[in-house]
């Protein structure tokens, strides 16, 4: 059996990495650029850095701040107007997911007739995109960077479709998620550990994601607590965003799976953080997977620091690094699901939800009704 891993994109990595912004889009060739961002990427100053660095290069820029989280195909419409009454000939995502999926939806429509939810479908279409689209995270967590996806909330269906756009360049500065709220530092770090995770456990695992995979979860168990506990840890930040940025090129082939399956159903009927989503599910979901898959997990574990003797059964595997992210999360005072006031038939009902999502196929266990009830059930007990 062979195995196909690839990169969509250059990367630039590092501290003030954001001031190459300007040198960069003058390079291909372009002209004007959108930025897609939330607004509060604006409030922290973050499109101030942007723009000088636009700006020293001679490079004219005009400013989405429409973005929300989990974005839709209208706002993506809105961006696209944006972009076009402008003349953008670049588009720049700056912030989280949310504004990295925008921009790279936005670039469809520039050369393309809208509207956006042509080319949005729930089973992802790749739309061969000729507008230049750099992605420049202020989380440390979503890996969109470096993946050709782009989500976007679809309301009238309460579901998340997709499309796969092309990419051309990823700037990780790590200085600009100093300023990121605890609450979301948890979040995405756990979101990006989970891209980790499921990657490497995924039916399309290649040796490329499992390498990547395993760099990303050393540097995310020992770096994440501490980002939470110490915001302005430039050391910290610096690992947390090399590590979101691994996960992100280690899903990138072999995609992610039933984790996340159940974090867009959570997004889609209660509108939780994507990441947070994702950090509930994931304890439960590497118990899932562990006995399918057993070495990979006794990787994972390794990677965690677990002490291991070798003779672990795939079960004993799965809790042990269930446990362990559990009490990461517990370190980090996140909120299970019974605080956040939902109930256990809320939850469990969402299992129609988790088997329709296109995820839940790459799972290496089969993922029935009874499977998801059984496992969303589990995720809202053992947490708490």
């Amino acid at each position: 059996m062979y195995r196909q891993y690839s990169q969509q994109a250059p990367i630039i990595f590092g501290c003030g990495a954001i001031t190459v912004l300007g040198e960069k889009v003058r390079e291909l060739g372009c002209k004007k650029v959108m930025i897609a961002c939330e607004p509060g990427i604006e409030t922290a100053g973050i499109v101030d850095k942007a723009s000088k660095s636009l700006k020293a290069s001679g490079i004219d820029y005009v400013v989405f701040n429409g973005v929300k989280p989990d974005p839709t195909d209208e706002i993506v419409d809105k961006g696209a107007q944006v972009a076009l009454y402008a003349g953008a000939d670049c588009v720049v995502g700056l912030g989280g997911g949310s504004s990295m999926d925008t921009a790279k939806a936005v670039s469809i429509l520039l050369t393309n007739p809208g509207p956006a939810r042509k080319y949005i479908q729930a089973k992802p279409i790749y739309v061969d995109t000729k507008v230049p689209v750099i992605l420049v995270p202020t989380t440390a967590g979503t890996g969109s960077e470096v993946t050709r996806v782009a989500i976007i909330s679809i309301p009238e269906l309460n579901a998340k479709w997709s499309v796969f756009v092309n990419i051309n360049l990823a700037i990780v500065d790590p200085e600009l998620t100093i300023s990121l709220p605890k609450q979301e530092t948890a979040n995405t770090g756990l979101d990006a550990f989970a891209h980790a995770a499921e990657a490497m456990t995924c039916k399309n695992w290649n040796h490329h994601s499992n390498i990547l995979g395993e760099a990303a979860i050393r540097r995310i168990a020992k770096n994440l607590v501490t980002c939470y506990n110490e915001p302005d840890n430039l050391e910290a930040r610096t690992e947390m965003a090399l590590a979101a940025n691994l996960a992100g090129l280690a899903f990138n082939d072999p995609i992610t799976h039933v984790g996340h399956a159940i974090a867009d159903a959570l997004s889609c009927a209660f509108h939780t953080p994507h990441g947070l989503g994702c950090a509930l599910a994931l304890p439960e979901t590497m118990a899932l997977v562990a006995p399918a898959m057993q070495e990979p997990v006794r990787v994972i574990a390794s990677a965690m620091g677990l002490h291991l003797t070798g003779n672990e059964s795939g079960e004993v595997l799965g809790k042990l690094v269930a446990d362990s992210i559990r009490d990461m999360m517990h370190a980090m005072n996140m909120k299970s699901l019974k605080e956040m006031g939902f109930t256990r038939e809320q939850i469990v009902d969402l299992a129609p939800h988790v088997v329709e999502n296109h995820l839940s196929s790459y799972c290496p266990v089969e993922i029935t009704e009874k499977t998801a009830q059984e496992l969303l059930a589990r995720v809202y007990d053992s947490y708490m």
